[in-house]
């Protein structure tokens, strides 16, 4: 019998927390003082609202790869008894997202995030030696992950769309994900990550901001919706995973008629476990895409400030991605107080 294995919930490290609310106060402090011109401002504030939604994504991406690889696992139960040619060898498993697929992920939100670090030192007047060279360092590290981005998305695409098209069992979603990297897509995703990447090696100065803040708008709307549409192939395969491994689970139970009562009743008590694991999940990758979602909104809005358009929805668009920053810290808060009751 398969024994289902539960995944440790994500909390909020302090230094995160940390961190997010000094951002957060120092941004607040530096409007009421006004000491800063619009555009400092909300580049400002910008960069603090980024930093939750960067620093959450990375459990949002593991929570999913570990429910898959618990499905996995109850796959092997499954088919461990296949005759041939079919016969099971677990030499074949793949995880749904490897090391490097979380990391070239992880990397445009960083890239954004830098990009955004990088505007407030210019139009703040602080930039420095230092920051110049995180700045160049994660251009660097982009271009050499340009070419792999979308091969990665239509890997995990790949893997969603053959679960799809073999979950039949009842109460599993299996409609098809769709293929988010259409024809050409390729050639604009690698150039819209080449864009960040020169930015941040280039580091241009003030008076050139406006001119490439708004040739950047076009670009990381590419990749926020790229990783949107990630996001919800992702959730769409969490959502067949967990309905797999319930579906498995449960037939084990009513079929094992000899079970011992006391084992029985233990293994009958995972199932809501795994319910309110998944919905865990869920809202992990649910949080993610709202605030990335987000923050090409306000990035847009963003560009428009720089060339002194003001458009009365800027305001309310940087309060939005603020609260879904609260609210990203907020989530994590309770989940770490979840883990220890």
């Amino acid at each position: 019998m398969q024994s289902l294995q539960t995944t440790p919930q994500a909390a909020a490290s302090p230094p995160f927390l940390y961190r997010t609310a000094t951002a957060l106060l120092v941004s607040l402090s530096l409007f009421t003082t006004g000491c800063l011109s619009p555009l400092a401002k909300h580049s400002t504030a910008l960069a603090a609202a980024t930093a939750p939604v960067v620093d959450q994504a990375a459990d949002a991406y593991r929570s999913a790869n570990s429910l898959h690889d618990l499905r996995i696992d109850y796959e092997a139960v499954a088919n461990f008894d296949n005759a041939a040619p079919n016969v099971y060898n677990p030499r074949n498993i793949q995880p749904l997202l490897s090391g490097k697929d979380v990391q070239v992920r992880l990397a445009v939100l960083a890239a954004f995030q830098e990009y955004v670090t990088s505007i407030v030192a210019i139009t703040r007047g602080t930039d420095s030696p230092e920051l110049q060279a995180a700045s160049v360092s994660t251009g660097k590290k982009l271009t050499s992950l340009g070419n792999t981005l979308a091969p990665s998305v239509e890997s995990t695409f790949g893997i969603a769309a053959a679960s799809a098209s073999t979950d039949t069992s009842a109460g599993t979603a299996a409609s098809a994900p769709t293929d988010p990297i259409t024809p050409g897509m390729q050639n604009r995703i690698t150039l819209a990550l080449d864009a960040f990447a020169q930015f941040l090696i280039g580091r241009k100065v003030k008076a050139e901001l406006p001119h490439i803040v708004q040739a950047m708008d076009p670009e990381l709307k590419v990749l926020g919706d790229l990783l949107e549409s990630d996001l919800a192939i992702l959730r769409g395969q969490e959502t067949r995973d967990y309905n797999f491994i319930i579906n498995r689970q449960t037939l084990f139970l009513r079929t094992s008629t000899n079970l011992d009562p006391e084992l029985r009743r233990e293994e009958i008590m995972k199932l809501p476990g795994i319910v309110r694991q998944q919905r865990i999940s869920d809202d992990k990758l649910t949080q993610l895409n709202a605030a990335i979602a987000r923050l090409e909104l306000t990035h847009h809005a963003f560009a428009a400030e720089a060339q002194g358009n003001n458009p009365e929805s800027l305001s309310k668009k940087l309060n939005d991605l603020e609260a879904a920053g609260k609210e990203l810290t907020a989530f994590y808060i309770s989940l770490s107080k979840e883990s220890t009751q």
